[in-house]
């Protein structure tokens, strides 16, 4: 499991910038390393998604569902897909510009390894993902830098596991009553 919180780009370099984003918390964790003095960054997202972004993101949307298209119903069939990646580039550009880096020159552009930190790899494994990034953490900084972001990791990590444990309970009950679209039952009778 350690392994995934330390990735190789081709030819053995590592990434520039890595994003720790812990799904259902406004914080996120960036690991900074395209200096010789690697940061550790803890951001919210209302700093980074302000007002800009959401009119940036309803610009694309509006260009991309009024995109002149020979056949309309596909088109409108992958809205979704499409969507998703323009709102994946929106936000990837502003943390970027959030953390001083402008995309004038692809070439310019740092590599940038995203980790979601949630869900059942969270639920099963959340000891071994707390490991995983401490290491990414002590990898750069020593001595009580590195406790501190440490702590930091471990409460982020609790936050989510929390919220995940939640949200899973919510559902299951919501499904056990049919209130879901997930609803399921273990024998049903058509009589």
């Amino acid at each position: 499991m350690e392994q995934l919180f330390n990735p190789q780009l081709p030819g053995g370099r590592r990434p520039e910038i890595q994003l720790c984003i812990f799904p259902h918390l406004p914080e996120f964790l960036v690991i900074d390393s395209r200096e010789d003095d690697p940061q550790v960054l803890l951001l919210n997202t209302d700093d980074v998604f302000d007002e800009e972004f959401y009119r940036t993101v309803e610009a694309e949307f509006s260009e991309t569902l009024r995109a002149s298209s020979d056949f309309l119903f596909s088109h409108f069939m992958n809205l979704p897909v499409t969507i998703e990646e323009t709102v994946r580039d929106i936000a990837m550009t502003f943390i970027l510009d959030r953390l001083g880096v402008q995309i004038d020159d692809e070439d310019e552009i740092p590599s940038v390894v995203v980790y979601v930190v949630s869900g059942g790899a969270l639920t099963f494994h959340a000891g071994k993902i707390l490991d995983g990034l401490n290491e990414l953490i002590h990898s750069g900084f020593n001595g009580s830098e590195s406790d501190h972001w440490g702590a930091t990791i471990a409460d982020l990590v609790k936050r989510e596991s929390a919220i995940t444990q939640k949200l899973n309970e919510q559902q299951m009950a919501e499904a056990l009553k049919g209130d879901s679209p997930d609803y399921f039952t273990l024998w049903e009778s058509r009589n």
